[in-house]
C-alpha cells in the first residue's frame, strides 16, 4: 500500500464523477450533518471529488467492533491546543474565553480525555489563543487553512507547534468552510486534518454555529461549539494524521458513537461527543 491510500482506497484508481485518473488520497476525519455520515472522507488527488468507499470489516470478536491502530502518530503527554479565532468578529467576543475554558476543561477532564490512555494517548495542555483580525475569505477550504497556519507561524503570529501539538481554527459567522465540493452546514458540521501528513501542522476546524443538525442537545452557540470541538479534539489525538492512527473500519472513536448519540457532560459541566472504548467495548459516559 502506497503513501496517500488506506486499505479502502487502496484498490480505487479512477475517479467515478470525472473519470480522472487518481494519484492520492488525501484524508479527512468529519463530523457530518447526518447526510453523508461522520467517519474518515477520501478526497481524490488531484481532481478533489469526495469518494464513497466500503468500510472494510474489522477485524475481533463477532459483534465487537474493535479500534485498531494504523502506525501514525499518535497525542503524546505535554502536547498543546492553541485557539486561533480568526476574523476580527472575535475580537472582545465573550466567546472567545468561554471556548478557551472548553479546551482546557476537555483537555484536563481524568475520565474523558484521560481515558484515551488506553489507546497511548497522553494528557496534554491548553497553550494559549489569539484573535487574527484579517478577515478570511467568504469560502475558506482545508487546503486554505493549511496555508494560513503555515504563513502565521512563519510571521510569528501563532507559536510553532510542530508536531507537538494541535490548532483549533475558529470560524466567524457568515464564513464556509469547505472540503472539496462540500460546504460546511449543508453536509458537514467540523473536520480535523493535517496540512502535511505527519508532519502538520494539525488542526482542527469549527465553523461557526449555523446548523441545529450539528447541535443535538441544546440549541446554544457554546453548547454546539463544545460538542463539535471535544469530538475533533479527541480523533485529532487518537488519529492525528487521518486513517493513520486509531480506527473502526472508516470511522473515528467518535463517529462509531454518533450512530447512537447520547448527551453526555463532564465533570465541568460542558457537553462532550463520546468515544468509543476498546477496555470496556462501549462508548464513553459520564
Amino acid at each position: 500500500m502506497h503513501p496517500g491510500r488506506c486499505p479502502q482506497c487502496e484498490d480505487i484508481e479512477v475517479c467515478p464523477h470525472c473519470g480522472s485518473k487518481i494519484r492520492n488520497f488525501r484524508h479527512v476525519g468529519v463530523r457530518s450533518t447526518g447526510i453523508a455520515g461522520s467517519s474518515i472522507w477520501h478526497y481524490s488527488e488531484p481532481c478533489g471529488h469526495r469518494i464513497s468507499v466500503e468500510s472494510r470489516p474489522v477485524a475481533g470478536t463477532l459483534g465487537r467492533a474493535l479500534a485498531v491502530y494504523n502506525g501514525g502518530p499518535l497525542w503524546n503527554n505535554g502536547y498543546g491546543w492553541f485557539n486561533i479565532f480568526w476574523g476580527k468578529f472575535w475580537d472582545g467576543q465573550p466567546l472567545v474565553e468561554q471556548v478557551n475554558r472548553v479546551t482546557a476543561d476537555i483537555e484536563a477532564s481524568v475520565s474523558y480525555s484521560g481515558g484515551l490512555s488506553q489507546y497511548n494517548v497522553g494528557i496534554g495542555k491548553f497553550s494559549g489563543s489569539t484573535v487574527v483580525t484579517s478577515s478570511p475569505s467568504h469560502k475558506v477550504s482545508n487546503i486554505e487553512i493549511g496555508t494560513e497556519l503555515a504563513k502565521w507561524i512563519r510571521d510569528g503570529t501563532i507559536p510553532n507547534l510542530g508536531t507537538r501539538g494541535a490548532y483549533n481554527v475558529f470560524l466567524p459567522p457568515g464564513i464556509t468552510a469547505l472540503l472539496g465540493n462540500d460546504s460546511s452546514c449543508a453536509v458537514f458540521c467540523d473536520y480535523h486534518d493535517t496540512a502535511n501528513g505527519d508532519n502538520g501542522p494539525f488542526f482542527t476546524c469549527e465553523p461557526y454555529p449555523c446548523n441545529s443538525g450539528c447541535n443535538q442537545c441544546t440549541s446554544l452557540s457554546l453548547d454546539t461549539l463544545t460538542q463539535g470541538l471535544s469530538e475533533e479534539m479527541v480523533e485529532l489525538k487518537t488519529d492525528m494524521n487521518p486513517g493513520t492512527g486509531w480506527t473502526i473500519g472508516t470511522m473515528e472513536l467518535c463517529d462509531y458513537c454518533d450512530q447512537n448519540f447520547v448527551c453526555n457532560r463532564i465533570s465541568t459541566g460542558e457537553y462532550v461527543n463520546a468515544w468509543y472504548s476498546n477496555a470496556t467495548d462501549s462508548c464513553w459516559k459520564p
